[in-house]
């Protein structure tokens, strides 16, 4: 086994061991945020010092806005706009990626009405997602024209190897110490998106279990190449290695992306 994979293996004993800790609290709240930042810690200690992390909500240039978000990335230079400590309201232009962190990842009805941790975290997917970003993440036709490369670039990029260079929206992405098994999540992602009319691009795009040792990576061509099929959803190394490694590789690619955009904040879009 890779070094890369030992590191996370051995992070994923850490958190359980933390999660396990957290446990004597009897307060709900006080247990949520607790994880939250043990996640948090996870990512402060082992992505690039060029991010920060911070708790709150996103909006975009209409000033719609996403609801509570438990972790919010974004590069340590970029604008936000804070309300108290560690609670900030940030442009969604400005934003890598958000993490749901999850004690339970708990399953049950995903119609409209339904009421746990799994719908509760689709719909807040749904809401980040429904955001207009006007500058995608990474390589578009604007970094192409200042580069002098064809605008089809990304487009060709995309037929060759199923990869695309780009994200249109904002990565959502949920972190689950305890959830269900591979098969049953798969069919309430399923069920979600059937019963509630919700298309794939509305989706998260990495879920991490830990207890499970799995995670689901959407099929979006950026970290695993597009699957032909258009019935596999989700995708995932047949030897995981770790349960975090689709997580952190997805968050180090977002990361190298972000550099190549040489895209500025709309400031203008956002003040008329």
């Amino acid at each position: 086994m890779k070094l890369i994979q030992k590191h996370l293996n051995n992070i994923v004993e850490t958190l359980n061991s933390y999660y396990g800790l957290t446990s004597i609290s009897g307060h709900s709240g006080n247990l949520g945020t607790s994880r939250e930042l043990i996640i948090k810690h996870f990512l402060e200690s082992n992505l690039p010092s060029s991010l920060d992390f911070t708790s709150g909500e996103v909006f975009d240039s209409s000033d719609e806005r996403s609801g509570q978000l438990d972790i919010i990335i974004h590069n340590s230079t970029s604008m936000k706009l804070n309300l108290a400590s560690n609670i900030d309201l940030l442009p969604v232009d400005n934003v890598i990626a958000t993490i749901e962190c999850k004690s339970n990842l708990q399953t049950g009805s995903m119609l409209s009405t339904g009421r746990n941790a799994l719908k509760t975290s689709l719909d807040a997917c749904v809401r980040l997602k429904a955001l207009n970003r006007i500058n995608p993440i990474g390589i578009d036709k604007q970094y192409c024209s200042d580069k002098g490369f064809p605008e089809n670039m990304a487009d060709l990029l995309f037929d060759k190897s199923g990869f695309t260079s780009s994200l249109a929206s904002t990565p959502y992405m949920i972190i689950a110490f305890k959830g269900p098994s591979e098969k049953k999540l798969r069919e309430c992602l399923w069920q979600y998106m059937k019963l509630n009319n919700v298309p794939l691009d509305s989706m998260p795009n990495v879920i991490t279990i830990l207890d499970k040792g799995y995670y689901l990576v959407k099929n979006d061509g950026f970290y695993i190449p597009h699957v032909k099929d258009g019935n596999v959803h989700w995708s995932t190394v047949e030897d995981k290695k770790s349960s975090l490694l689709g997580c952190y590789m997805y968050l180090m690619k977002l990361s190298e992306a972000t550099r190549f955009s040489h895209n500025f904040f709309p400031v203008s879009s956002y003040l008329r």
